[in-house]
């Protein structure tokens, strides 16, 4: 978005993803708003029982500190009451949320990985701490990520399946909050290759403009942009790698989260929730 903020990394507050993606009505399609890149209805998947994931129930976004008043309004309209947070105190209170007046809820469930946490992650970059990051290493940051947060993992599924819409998010709607749309669609239903697919639009939406914005800093250090872009990206393998080790470790997500995640019946009450009729959600406009 032209005037944006911008911070000395190179990182914009706001503005409006620029590129191909899922077209309006497609799932995964871009909710396109001031002050995020990459916020999209979770609806729309085919799964393996025939019926879709509902729309108008779950929705996945990069941070939210950047909303303008016309953002407000229109999250207003999709009936969003309950917000939950994945980054960890220090990102959320440098960008704290702006929430709109139907959030009735807004939790703080932090989740740190090595690599989750953008600005530092790119800080330490160009302050030469790091040398190159590979996916492999992105795919670790996951396992360890699903192993030690499993609880959390479990209060944001438990968050999210109140009767109203709701909303998840981390700072750039891509490792923590892909892991958790990973857990959930897979839970219902979703086939791996439709997984992959709604990660992989992080990179259309929101990663490959911050590796334009961020190249010039890189390029000042003599560094190579390169090196770095399996942490800046949304590697398709590192997820792969990822429900591969899911499937040897816990058999499913829906295992993962009735097991070690904590979230009783996980599996019929997401199905409920998202592949029944009740309690549909304002239909996105």
């Amino acid at each position: 978005m032209a005037g944006s903020p911008e911070s000395p990394t190179g990182e914009r507050d706001g503005g409006r993803a620029e590129g191909s993606g899922a077209r309006p009505g497609d799932p995964g399609a871009l909710i396109e708003l001031d002050g995020t890149l990459n916020l999209r209805d979770l609806g729309g998947w085919p799964t393996a029982s025939g019926e879709a994931v509902a729309r108008g129930r779950l929705y996945r976004s990069d941070r939210l500190n950047g909303l303008s008043d016309a953002d407000h309004q229109r999250l207003s309209t999709l009936g969003i009451a309950t917000v939950v947070d994945l980054r960890y105190r220090e990102e959320a209170a440098e960008h704290p949320s702006r929430l709109w007046p139907t959030v009735t809820a807004h939790l703080e469930i932090p989740m740190a990985g090595e690599l989750a946490n953008q600005r530092s992650l790119v800080d330490r970059i160009l302050a030469g701490e790091l040398h190159g990051i590979t996916v492999d290493d992105v795919a670790d940051s996951y396992r360890e990520m699903l192993t030690r947060h499993a609880r959390g993992f479990g209060r944001a599924v438990e968050a999210l399946l109140g009767p109203r819409p709701a909303l998840f998010h981390c700072t750039a709607g891509k490792d923590r909050t892909g892991l958790l749309a990973m857990l959930v669609l897979a839970t219902v239903g979703v086939a791996d290759d439709d997984i992959l697919a709604d990660y992989d639009l992080t990179n259309r939406y929101r990663a490959e403009r911050r590796i334009v914005e961020l190249r010039p800093s890189f390029e000042r250090r003599d560094l190579d942009i390169e090196r770095f872009r399996p942490a800046l990206s949304a590697p398709v393998p590192a997820m792969e790698a990822t429900l591969a080790w899911l499937a040897r470790h816990h058999t499913t997500a829906e295992a993962y989260l009735s097991g070690p995640a904590g979230v009783p019946d996980a599996g019929p009450r997401l199905r409920q929730r998202l592949l029944g009729s009740s309690a549909p959600g304002p239909e996105a406009v």
